[in-house]
């Protein structure tokens, strides 16, 4: 079973749990939704697919997850799941301006416990060799 963590900033927010506890104050089946879809990945972990999960940025292996017309992006990091940022999907596009903001999390995340992010890029290298 992986484990699944919440982003938080360095003042101690947490975007994902905030947008699912407004949502649930007026969409309760919506909110509802979201947390199972986060139970699948916390029991699927890797294995969880299209449609519950797909990439969404490549490069740095960020991931959605897909419940309905509302999105949560999350990445790996040092064996944990990482729950970046969630919004309402607008369009069919994936949007960038909120790829963007799962980014920066990440980033601002790796940054903040930098240990972890270099030992899993050192351990992804020697598994390529």
């Amino acid at each position: 079973m992986a484990e699944v963590v919440l982003y938080a900033d360095s003042r101690g927010d947490e975007p994902v749990y905030d947008y699912i506890d407004k949502l649930g104050r007026s969409r309760t089946a919506e909110a509802a939704s979201i947390e199972r879809y986060i139970d699948l990945l916390e029991s699927k972990g890797e294995r969880l697919q299209y449609p519950f999960a797909s990439p969404i940025d490549k490069k740095e292996r960020i991931f959605e997850l897909r419940p309905g017309n509302h999105r949560v992006a999350y990445a790996l990091h040092r064996g944990k799941y990482v729950l970046l940022h969630a919004w309402r999907k607008q369009t069919q596009k994936l949007d960038a301006r909120e790829a963007g903001k799962a980014r920066r999390r990440l980033a601002d995340w790796r940054q903040r416990h930098p240990e972890s992010h270099e030992r899993e890029v050192k351990e992804e290298r020697t598994k390529g060799k």
